[in-house]
């Protein structure tokens, strides 16, 4: 087993009720000029788009925003920030929002320092060479985009959702605020949670591992288990939402994987879903990745899949490799469609076999999906058929 890697993550962390007051001094280390970007009208409606103005301007900084920044990010949405930043002038970037709002933030930077489409980064025709710095302030959990170096944006005309790594993508500073994520409402809480959970099972089974890190990810993952149903049931809840906050910062920083890139497989097959449908990703995952797990398990992987049925559920130990794997999947089943209320298949989402094909083959392009079991295109499809 290698072990050797590099592990590197600056990104300085505010964790906790206030540490908003820190913002201005943080901000003003980059510059004088910000802008603000967010999604819709959450922000304001919380009461957090009034501090964040309120400590700017303690800082003695200038305020520009963008909002409007949807769902699933598009490249268009990019470049419209990049042309903000240069008419302004912009120092630092400021992302107030989900997942999407910061993967924006991060592509901004580079996007603002080259003249043409954003796109062309993602399609490799471009090199991300020079960069705004980034600060966030998170206000739901789960993609732990404000503590690593990888965004995902999409294209609406050609139909794709790509991500992309580069170390200086990574955010300066991150404000994390469970009291923030009090709002967010019980279908926002399952999907985020459950995709959090996915980030670290997907690692979980990549063998062999460091012990050390197993252990860890078997903890992490206990943790979103625990406190995922209790803020459904008390969102105020603050140790609950405390939890999850700071467990899905530590999904994608690259800690678990010891340094390596894994292949996220069930991940690849929810982002076709949201690329071609605009199904929220966490959703999409609901749906796959319990289909995923059942077409994937023989005799190979029915220990691994044991291994996270016993010490991360409680299933009992005594049970058959097969049986436990099954129980396993049973129980993720329940989580996600009783617990947590999700829909259980795409048709109830309005997706039909119409596309399956070329999702698999946007997957694939022509190879197999590699992963800790590989897949041909025909195998996503039959995931997918699974789904519906």
């Amino acid at each position: 087993m290698n072990t050797n890697f590099i592990y590197h993550v600056p990104t300085r962390i505010y964790f906790g009720d206030n540490q908003i007051q820190h913002l201005g001094s943080e901000l003003k280390k980059y510059g004088q000029r910000v802008l603000l970007i967010y999604g819709g009208g959450t922000i304001k409606r919380i009461g957090l788009y009034d501090k964040i103005q309120a400590e700017i301007k303690k800082a003695g900084l200038e305020c520009y925003e963008m909002p409007g920044v949807a769902p699933n990010p598009r490249h268009t949405t990019i470049n419209r920030g990049a042309e903000i930043c240069r008419k302004e002038k912009i120092d630092v970037l400021l992302a107030v929002g989900g997942g999407s709002v910061i993967d924006v933030a991060k592509f901004i930077s580079p996007a603002t320092f080259y003249d043409g489409d954003a796109w062309d980064f993602f399609t490799k025709k471009a090199k991300m060479t020079q960069f705004l710095p980034v600060v966030t302030i998170p206000t739901i959990s789960g993609t732990g985009s404000e503590m690593d170096a990888y965004g995902i944006a999409g294209n609406l005309d050609t139909e794709e959702k790509i991500a992309l790594y580069h170390p200086q993508l990574m955010p300066k500073a991150s404000f994390l605020d469970p009291t923030v994520t009090y709002s967010v409402n019980h279908y926002q809480t399952a999907c985020t949670g459950i995709d959090s959970l996915a980030h670290y099972l997907e690692t979980y089974f990549m063998k062999p591992n460091l012990f050390m890190l197993e252990s860890a990810m078997e903890g992490f993952m206990k943790t979103i288990l625990k406190y995922l149903p209790v803020a459904l049931q008390k969102p105020t809840d603050y140790e609950a939402r405390s939890n999850l906050m700071w467990v899905s910062s530590w999904a994608l920083n690259g800690f678990t994987q010891g340094g390596t890139r894994q292949p996220y497989s069930a991940h690849r097959i929810a982002d076709e879903l949201t690329a071609k449908y605009g199904l929220i990703h966490g959703l999409a995952l609901a749906i796959v990745l319990p289909r995923f797990l059942s077409y994937t398990l023989n005799d190979k992987t029915a220990p691994l899949y044991k291994a996270f049925a016993c010490n991360v559920l409680g299933i009992d130990a005594s049970l058959p490799d097969m049986d436990a794997a099954k129980a396993a999947i049973a129980k993720l089943e329940e989580l996600f469609f009783k617990t947590c209320e999700l829909p259980n298949t795409l048709t109830a989402l309005g997706v039909d076999d119409g596309k399956l094909g070329d999702m698999a083959e946007a997957i694939c392009r022509g190879d197999v999906l590699k992963s800790y079991v590989d897949l041909t295109k025909d195998d996503i499809v039959k995931i997918y058929q699974m789904c519906l």
